[in-house]
């Protein structure tokens, strides 16, 4: 897992940058703990229980009253910034759409980043100008608390090797879940057969992405043309000598793994643009020691993208229902106008709202055993493809992001089956000490 100095240091400063925004949302919430000094117990409202434990460690963590004195001086400046560039994107749509002027709109975003921690952001993405989403402000869970604290308390001790996709394939290999293979590792200029055999690229599309990485980033397709050659979006067909150089090329910079290109059950093959159209399922641990299933988002691409589904690339979502495999309407991030709610796929054309996934209950299978696979973990989020033979594996998410789920149900999860359980695991963790 060799990543260049530079590579390291950006991506620290990336995470420094994303937890110093967790400060600056979280801070409304954590200085009304320390007037109120509320601890509710893990019995009651699983919401306010969690924003209890987030706001107590936000003091106490290293250099959190450093931390916080920093956010209190630049709070007042990034909260109008967000809220003036989030309503400059969408201030005239919701206008249309809600009967609500601007100056309205502005003044709901500052009053709800003041009371409930809630930024600009989420105030569009979620909807909350509609009055009746801001009664219930309250029960949404945000990533201030969730990815910025709450997850980190449930991290287990041993590094599992989920988040290394080299690891991540062996293990579930092991354990008979079935996982997308992994055919070749890229590393410091090399190409490797993670078997031990000769390097060899199979006849056949193939998908290249980071070894470590999320959100689709810097993922790449090479196109099966014929003939002994590959072809990516660029349109550069290579035999497979140069494409084995090019990908040897490319772990220069970082490390990166080659998988077969896998496709949707056909049934699926309507909506899902070109790219493997996922599952995003949420496990989480249970009272008695298993692993309940909770929330399912089914995601899309659209447009010109026919590379990722990922809903931070553009893509699209539906709410899956647990019981019956059933999509509701689809959105994309709701973060610009355009998209909005779709019945039908925008691309395509074809039907979202109504459908019901194939293989369903093989996939809630396949995402329990999967949690079983790596029992030291609390909570994680899955991509799960549906394939023609079958559901399969893609990936494990440690930090599972919430807002794609509580964006596509149009309600907050702060009531639900996962707090509830975040909340259990968190006060267990506390009483174990």
């Amino acid at each position: 897992m060799r990543q260049p100095l530079r590579v390291r240091i950006r991506e620290r400063l990336l995470r420094l940058g994303e937890d110093f925004a967790y400060d600056l949302v979280g801070l409304p919430t954590a200085v009304a703990y320390l007037v109120k000094r509320r601890q509710p117990s893990a019995e009651g409202a699983p919401t306010a229980y969690l924003r209890s434990v987030y706001s107590r460690n936000y003091w106490r963590r290293t250099g959190g009253p450093l931390r916080g004195l920093l956010a209190i001086s630049i709070w007042p400046f990034a909260c109008a910034i967000c809220a003036a560039q989030f309503t400059a994107r969408n201030g005239t749509y919701v206008r249309a759409q809600a009967s609500k002027d601007i100056t309205r709109q502005l003044g709901e975003e500052v009053m709800l980043a003041v009371r409930s921690s809630m930024a600009p952001y989420w105030y569009y993405m979620f909807e909350i100008y509609n009055d009746h989403r801001r009664a219930v402000v309250h029960l949404y869970l945000q990533r201030y608390e969730t990815k910025g604290h709450i997850y980190g308390l449930l991290q287990p001790r041993q590094n599992d090797g989920m988040q290394d996709k080299v690891v991540f394939a062996r293990r579930c290999r092991e354990a008979g879940v079935k996982a997308v293979p992994v055919l070749l590792e890229l590393t410091d200029g090399k190409v490797i057969d993670p078997q031990g055999g000769p390097v060899a690229l199979p006849r056949e599309d193939l998908f290249v992405k980071p070894r470590i990485g999320r959100g689709g980033r810097n993922a790449e397709r090479w196109d099966y043309v014929g003939n002994g050659t590959w072809q990516n979006r660029a349109g550069r067909p290579l035999d497979e000598a140069e494409l084995l150089r090019q990908l040897a090329s490319i772990s220069a910079e970082r490390d990166y793994i080659v998988q077969p290109r896998v496709v949707n059950h056909p049934e699926l093959n309507d909506i899902n643009n070109g790219a493997l159209a996922t599952v995003r399922f949420v496990t989480c641990r249970n009272e008695v020691g298993g692993f309940e299933a909770t929330d399912a988002a089914f995601r899309m691409a659209i447009g010109k993208n026919n590379t990722v589904d990922n809903f931070h690339a553009g893509g699209i979502a539906a709410n899956v229902d647990m019981q019956t495999g059933r999509l509701g309407p689809a959105s994309n991030m709701g973060l610009t106008p355009g998209v909005g709610w779709c019945t039908v796929h925008p691309s395509t054309g074809a039907a979202i709202e109504g459908r019901v996934l194939p293989l369903w209950p093989q996939v809630i299978d396949l995402a329990c055993r999967a949690h079983a696979a790596f029992p030291d973990r609390v909570v994680v989020g899955w991509d799960i493809g549906i394939l023609p033979d079958g559901p399969a594996l893609v990936e494990g998410n440690i930090k599972p992001d919430l807002d794609i789920h509580q964006r596509v149900t149009r309600a907050p999860m702060g009531d639900g089956r996962l707090a509830r359980l975040l909340a259990f695991n968190v006060e267990r963790l506390r009483k174990a000490g």
